[in-house]
């Protein structure tokens, strides 16, 4: 029924009120109002059926058109059980009516990197895609043809002091971040670097010291926040600071520093500034007693000498 109808079936419903008032409401007339409102709930009902029924496949129409991926998963990276990278797989998946597919596979594409053959074919094929009207695919398309060509002009690449480059594929894809893998491109060889496991489900933020040397990288899952900062040429790595800042303070204040069988912290760091080539310090939130207490800090860690100092904020 549309929206005009019903209205004029409101309309029809509040003469017969009228028109009842004027007969004394006669029971006549209170069986005809009763059968009008039956009329109304009807209506009311198959309006808002159709509504949702019209919203439903809006919302499932834009799903396909806009992908959101909450979490890349195996399954996910895959597209179909395979046992080792299968270039021609991707390709073929570009040319795919599911948003997503391409989407993954156009990132998925940058690993063809080594292969000069392949290489160049998936130039070829990626193209097309920086044009594409998602923007989220035409950002994942600009970048891999930015790896692929050898440009590496994209704001995503941090550029390191011994010559190699970092980053990450399936950039920002979340609302949390990009994937949890740091690839390296060292002497013209493309190779997967670093991983984290849960709960550093996402990495949000790599700031390279002044000299890019050392890196700090934060990951998060949606609960909790996780810093670390690597030497790359060196291959070290530093402990978890906010778990261990949040381990420090409570020792300081002697509050209660229960560590999670999950790991979740349940903590958050802000404004990483690297003070000079070897030390970094950030505002952080440290939560204890699950939350119940929350103690905002200043946090500062030397890398060479693995000293690290908490402060309450402000002092």
């Amino acid at each position: 029924m549309k929206k005009e109808d019903l209205f004029k079936e409101i309309g029809l419903i509040d003469e017969n009120l009228i028109e009842a008032a004027g007969h004394n409401g006669t029971e006549k007339k209170k069986k005809g109002i009763s059968k009008k409102w039956v009329i109304l709930v009807a209506c009311l009902v198959l309006y808002s059926s159709t509504a949702s029924a019209l919203l439903a496949t809006e919302y499932y129409k834009n799903q396909n058109s806009e992908p959101y991926i909450r979490y890349l998963n195996a399954e996910d990276m895959e597209l179909e059980p395979a046992t080792q990278y299968d270039a021609e797989k991707f390709l073929h998946a570009l040319k795919s009516d599911n948003n997503e597919y391409v989407y993954i596979a156009i990132n998925r594409l940058v690993e063809s990197f080594n292969d000069p053959t392949l290489r160049v074919k998936a130039l070829k094929q990626l193209q097309p895609f920086i044009k594409n009207e998602n923007q989220k695919i035409a950002d994942a398309a600009a970048f891999a043809v930015d790896i692929l060509s050898k440009s590496y002009r994209s704001p995503y690449i941090v550029k390191l002091a011994d010559g190699s480059m970092i980053f990450t594929l399936f950039n920002n894809y979340s609302d949390y971040g990009s994937q949890n893998v740091i690839w390296r491109i060292k002497d013209n060889v493309l190779k997967e670097y670093l991983s984290f496991s849960a709960p550093s489900m996402y990495i949000t933020k790599i700031i390279p010291s002044p000299n890019h040397k050392l890196i700090a990288i934060v990951t998060c899952s949606n609960k909790s926040n996780f810093v670390q900062i690597s030497n790359i040429e060196e291959g070290m790595t530093s402990p978890e600071l906010i778990e261990s800042a949040r381990v420090k303070y409570g020792a300081q204040k002697e509050l209660d520093t229960w560590i999670r069988n999950d790991h979740e912290n349940y903590s958050y760091a802000d404004n990483l500034v690297w003070k000079d080539n070897d030390t970094l310090v950030f505002e952080g939130s440290l939560a204890y007693q699950n939350t119940e207490i929350i103690e905002n800090v200043t946090v500062k860690y030397q890398f060479s000498k693995k000293i690290i100092e908490v402060k309450e904020k402000g002092l």
